[in-house]
């Protein structure tokens, strides 16, 4: 295993334990987080604090749970895929979904400077409308 493979594994470990700080902390201070547009969060943040600040506290607040469950890992030169499944249930709705994802890493010097998204943002919208 490669030490940006690792790297990234870290990261869904500390964010399943609801460490998000940990999940962002190898965020270069300018790197890049791109969330899909027409994803409840969708756009592009720059830098840890803004990351949690525009994604996982609002996130946080909105459903009970929202998590990652990575399937598999690839790793090549320095970048690191991860496929698998996003699911959670929304507090204000109670509806609840289950949808693939797929999140593309790029890393330098031991740090991500670019996380980007990959999913279906309809899945998700769907049942944040109540």
């Amino acid at each position: 295993m490669g030490k940006n493979l690792e790297i990234v594994q870290e990261s869904y470990e500390r964010g399943k334990a609801g460490d998000m700080p940990g999940l962002v902390a190898d965020l270069a201070e300018f790197g890049s987080w791109t969330e899909m547009e027409g994803a409840p969060y969708g756009g592009t943040y720059i830098g840890p604090r803004e990351v949690l600040e525009q994604v996982f506290d609002p996130m946080g607040r909105a459903w009970d749970p929202f998590a990652c469950q990575p399937e598999e890992f690839a790793e090549c030169g320095d970048t690191v895929l991860m496929t698998g499944w996003y699911f959670g249930k929304n507090r204000k709705t109670q509806k609840e979904f289950r949808c693939r994802v797929a999140h593309v890493w790029k890393l330098k010097d031991g740090k991500i400077v670019n996380f980007e998204q990959f999913t279906d943002t309809r899945v998700i919208a769907d049942v944040m409308e109540g």
